[in-house]
């Protein structure tokens, strides 16, 4: 039985006029899922690249070994499983996340979110800021202005 499967796969393969390799983009068209979604399938096992590449590589599979894959329905029903369980937790990531941080300037609990200036803040430092620092000319007689007034 094993040998009528790879006989067919053969077939496949010859009829699409197919290369030996494909790239990331050619394996997740055969197979029917986005782009993106062959790393996930990557890192979960269930895609193996060919040969040992670098984590920032391009990825190679064997064409041969991706129509096998896009053949078995038990092995589509276990990726699409496994996508979907993915973006699923994704999803619950950011909106448990974003609830402890709202967006700037908005209310948390009745406590502002906005920024407040080290000056206005009553533990500010002694130091003095970098703008009053660097004076020259200009800016001396600018404290003295205000010193002034």
């Amino acid at each position: 039985m094993r040998n009528e499967v790879i006989q067919a796969v053969m077939a496949t393969w010859a009829a699409k006029d197919l290369p030996a390799r494909l790239d990331a983009a050619e394996t997740a068209k055969l197979l029917g899922f986005a782009e993106h979604d062959v790393q996930i399938l990557m890192a979960s096992g269930k895609l193996t690249p060919l040969g040992d590449p670098a984590p920032n590589a391009p990825k190679w599979f064997a064409a041969m070994e991706i129509i096998g894959l896009a053949a078995d329905n038990d092995w589509l029903n276990r990726a699409t499983k496994e996508v979907s369980k993915y973006w699923r937790h994704k999803r619950e990531r950011q909106q448990n996340s974003g609830a402890a941080y709202p967006p700037h300037g908005r209310r948390c609990g009745g406590i502002s979110a906005e920024k407040v200036s080290p000056k206005s803040s009553p533990k500010s430092s002694p130091k003095s800021s970098p703008d009053e620092r660097w004076k020259g000319v200009e800016g001396a007689l600018a404290s003295d202005e205000r010193t002034a007034s």
